[in-house]
């Protein structure tokens, strides 16, 4: 009780601010004030089958929970069955993943998570494992941390998810390559260490470009077992 009434006083002598608006947060807040919350580039009119981005005009006619399948699914055998997206890669989200991803704002990274948990309807008890996309042990060292690990902290707590998903080799940075090139980048990057048997899987990772990561690391998973396999991005680019 003594720990809560200190935390509520130094939250008033230091608030937090509204990264859109500066108005001090409140308490149970995260980032953004609920009136800015809503004025996001909030990921409304997509495919919850693959992810591809939808005209927003589609609304007008159907329930965005429903688009569970468009054209693209239709043409591509996906390792994965459904994907859960809360922003579009658009300002000011794509300036705090920049800052959570490059300028060494793990702080940020685990709020991001926190946002991203007020939008989801995803809840992490419907799944054996909540896994974030690891990155290879030379480009977390050069950061620091694993953003997706981050994520998944600010989404469920700090639960440290169990090590069954390795990148086994060093790769260019995705942002750095063409839509072929990254697919080629990321062939054979992933390893899994544990029989997935009928176990539901929910891959965890900041941005959505391609699809190439998400795609080569799920079909990891399915080789090993994985009954299902689901995503959940911050955003989509």
């Amino acid at each position: 009780m003594l720990g809560k009434a200190l935390s509520k006083v130094i939250y008033g002598l230091f608030p937090t601010l509204c990264q859109n608006c500066g108005r001090p947060l409140q308490e149970e807040e995260c980032l953004f004030c609920h009136n800015c919350l809503f004025k996001l580039p909030i990921a409304k009119s997509y495919c919850r089958r693959c992810g591809s981005l939808l005209s927003e005009s589609l609304l007008d006619f159907f329930d965005p929970h429903t688009l569970n399948y468009c054209s693209h699914c239709e043409r591509e055998n996906l390792p994965y069955e459904r994907v859960f997206i809360g922003f579009l890669y658009r300002e000011p989200i794509k300036s705090l993943i920049h800052r959570a991803k490059f300028r060494e704002d793990f702080i940020l990274a685990y709020q991001l998570g926190k946002l991203l948990k007020k939008l989801s309807p995803v809840n992490v008890k419907d799944y054996d494992y909540v896994l974030p996309i690891p990155l290879s042990l030379k480009r977390e060292q050069e950061r620091g941390y694993n953003q997706s690990l981050l994520l998944l902290w600010g989404l469920m707590g700090f639960h440290l998810p169990k090590k069954i998903l390795w990148r086994i080799r060093h790769t260019r940075p995705q942002s750095e390559l063409s839509g072929k090139e990254r697919k080629e980048n990321v062939k054979n990057v992933f390893e899994c260490r544990e029989d997935l048997s009928g176990k539901k899987i929910l891959l965890v990772d900041d941005i959505m470009t391609t699809g190439a990561t998400l795609k080569e690391a799920s079909k990891v998973l399915k080789k090993k077992g994985a009954k299902e396999v689901h995503l959940l991005v911050l955003a989509r680019a």
